[in-house]
């Protein structure tokens, strides 16, 4: 999997949990608008996930890349987000080879490509 673009909406802690290189919206700046998220991660060819769904928006929108991990879980304490999406990582990355956007719900991911979006 390419470099996963953690959004700010995600605790930063992710990034040191996921077995991915990963890194924070935070780091390209103080918070950096949804469309620099994705002119980054774009550029970058990194994927990002993100619990927004305006980048869900803009993925039905612009089309990939970047592709998108949509995180649909709703209120959720930090530990379980982050012991939920470890679980489920080595499943969700083999979904990724053939997707440009996934949703992560508390049962199941959804997977969408790019003839679908």
């Amino acid at each position: 999997m390419n470099h996963l673009l953690i959004d700010e909406n995600l605790p930063f802690s992710l990034a040191k949990h996921l077995p991915v290189p990963c890194s924070h919206a935070t780091d390209l700046g103080r918070q950096p608008t949804d469309g620099e998220i994705w002119e980054h991660a774009r550029e970058k060819n990194q994927v990002v996930l993100t619990r927004d769904a305006d980048f869900f928006d803009r993925i039905i929108l612009e089309g990939p890349p970047p592709k998108v991990i949509w995180v649909r879980l709703g209120n959720i304490r930090r530990k379980e987000l982050e012991s939920l999406l470890l679980r489920r990582w080595p499943q969700l990355s083999a979904m990724l080879a053939d997707a440009d956007l996934l949703e992560v719900h508390p049962e199941s991911i959804e997977s969408f490509s790019r003839e679908i979006l």
